[in-house]
């Protein structure tokens, strides 16, 4: 039965992903369409990261409240809506607006989602439980490009949105009649000014930034640099863009063993280290080839930290205060990573190139491993 619960949250999370992923690959026909410049592309990200961290932020709460299952199920049916309304989008600020909607109702699920992962698996396994969890995130990374070039072969880019809506609402009917539902233990639970005053709070914070800089953050703008600044055809990059992902899918999957049997500081100081210097690779590479090639091995880095720092996350909290930490260590890495990163990145391509901006992301990626030394309890 744990398994099948498994799987549930695991489409869960792919579909979740997907609502922060699918920007990406369709970005250089969003621009086209609502001719808006890098920047102004820059901010649809920001938009719904904006949104999602108000939603990461709020979880907690909220899951005190009315329990992680509801909390779950009340998030998906914003994401549903966004997904519908999106599909009938006529102007770049509604979109945005809808786009915030997403953000929001895709923010409630990971901090929910951990908690009950971790009450209906077994402490011994949690890392190959949470890893097996974070493979939709890669799977999403890899698939959302080749779902793109495969649906604008024959229909309008917006009916991207309304496919995964349909799919979303069969998934979530499912997961309201078969998931477990544990209470948070309110009578333990620390106050946010208790979890912020923790040192390694802020030292798995400051990595978590830092690899969502590496894996959301480069990955929403590659597309627009490959297309826009390289020169390549949408629907080219968009299979060199899905195809550099399958590292990280790959990795996904083996990481869990890994974290099971090795020292788990020095796990995430490697992946964190590697993601900084394949990043400095992307920006300082001239041949196309040696681009994509540092995009799959930066991909792999980048996203195979989440599941470590999951299971980090998981050691150094309780049950009643889980919830919590997750959801304020989110709302300060999506704000920062992905959603302000692009931004930038955007505003910085525009002054000079994404070249630039790939290049100084990846020198704080690199320095951002050296806090990790001084995390103890894991």
């Amino acid at each position: 039965m744990s398994r099948l619960i498994l799987l549930l949250f695991w489409s869960l999370w792919y579909l979740n992903f997907s609502a922060r992923s699918i920007l990406s690959p369709i970005m250089p026909l969003i621009q086209d369409d609502f001719a808006i410049g890098h920047t102004m592309a820059g901010a649809l990200f920001f938009s719904f990261w904006i949104g999602n961290t108000v939603a990461v932020f709020y979880s907690g709460f909220l899951s005190q409240k009315i329990g992680y299952k509801k909390s779950i199920f009340t998030g998906y049916c914003v994401v549903i809506i966004s997904f519908f309304l999106l599909k009938y989008s006529s102007s770049y600020q509604l979109f945005a607006v809808f786009v915030f909607f997403l953000g929001m109702g895709a923010g409630i699920y990971l901090p929910c989602a951990i908690p009950l992962i971790t009450t209906v698996i077994d402490k011994r396994n949690w890392g190959k439980a949470i890893s097996f969890h974070e493979t939709a995130a890669g799977f999403s990374l890899l698939t959302a490009p080749l779902i793109v070039v495969w649906a604008i072969g024959f229909t309008h880019w917006k009916s991207v949105f309304l496919l995964f809506g349909s799919i979303c609402l069969v998934i979530t009917i499912i997961f309201q009649f078969v998931s477990p539902d544990p209470r948070p233990e309110t009578q333990e639970k620390s106050p946010v000014s208790s979890i912020i005053r923790r040192k390694e709070f802020w030292i798995v914070t400051f990595a978590w930034v830092s690899c969502s800089i590496a894996s959301m953050g480069i990955y929403n703008i590659v597309p627009l640099y490959l297309v826009k600044e390289r020169a390549i055809q949408i629907e080219a990059a968009n299979v060199v863009f899905g195809i550099s992902r399958v590292g990280g899918f790959i990795g996904m999957i083996s990481i869990g063993f890994f974290i099971d049997k090795f020292n788990l500081k020095k796990i995430l100081f490697v992946i964190t280290l590697g993601a900084g210097l394949t990043t400095l690779g992307i920006a300082l590479s001239q041949s196309y080839y040696l681009v994509s090639f540092f995009l799959l091995i930066q991909a792999t880095f980048s996203v195979v930290f989440y599941p470590a720092g999951l299971v980090a996350i998981a050691r150094l909290t309780n049950l009643a205060d889980r919830s919590m930490f997750t959801g304020v260590l989110m709302s300060i890495s999506s704000i920062v990573g992905p959603g302000l990163s692009p931004l930038i990145l955007g505003a910085v391509a525009d002054t000079w190139n994404f070249q630039i901006g790939i290049l100084l992301a990846g020198i704080i990626i690199t320095l951002s491993c050296i806090p990790l030394t001084r995390l103890k309890g894991l």
